[in-house]
């Protein structure tokens, strides 16, 4: 949060916990890495169809099964972020055995031998939907921080395609470049 008045400079009152891009991979491991205790408990799970998007991010045929859970993330408690996650198959099948409050399902991945290794992130903001200002304690409409995420394992196979939505304030996103690396693209925001 920013302040300023008429003859001052602005003066940063408060900022939100930074999340680097290598931590993108894990909500928990960046919460712990602030201190912070993580949580997570599963609202709903399904396996359902696979629609256009989720069948592009996760290379799969149109209508093919995917493995679909909706979770409320908490920091210390306190709600602060919305996933929607899609699994394929395989990784789906793990994921329907883990307990609903697991804490963090890439580190349970992880024992199964399921490794990310890669991932495409797109971050923008959208409105809260009748579902997240539920969950989330905010009113309907609210903008909320989406980063929407393709991970892949080592042979670039996707393992899961998410859209996550935080609460504002609660995250930050930081990006490095250099000149001899630029990983950051720019793209046209999708209605």
């Amino acid at each position: 949060m920013v302040t300023s008045r008429r003859g001052t400079r602005r003066l940063l009152l408060d900022a939100p916990p930074l999340q680097s891009f290598a931590e993108l991979m894990s909500f928990t491991r960046w919460a712990r890495s602030l201190g912070e205790v993580p949580g997570g408990r599963v609202v709903r799970q399904e396996l359902r169809a696979a629609g256009p998007e989720e069948s592009s991010q996760l290379r799969l045929a149109e209508g093919s099964a995917v493995h679909w859970v909706l979770r409320l993330r908490t920091l210390a408690g306190r709600p602060v972020m919305v996933e929607r996650t899609s699994y394929p198959p395989l990784v789906g099948a793990l994921v329907s055995r883990m307990p609903p409050d697991t804490v963090s399902v890439s580190e349970a991945l992880e024992h199964e031998g399921v490794l990310l290794a890669d991932a495409d992130h797109t971050v923008d903001l959208v409105l809260a939907d009748q579902e997240d200002a539920a969950l989330l304690g905010c009113a309907v409409g609210q903008a909320l921080l989406r980063e929407r995420r393709r991970s892949t394992d080592p042979a670039g196979v996707p393992v899961e395609w998410s859209d996550d939505r935080y609460l504002p304030g609660t995250v930050a996103f930081t990006v490095h470049n250099s000149v001899a690396s630029n990983a950051l693209t720019r793209h046209r925001a999708e209605p």
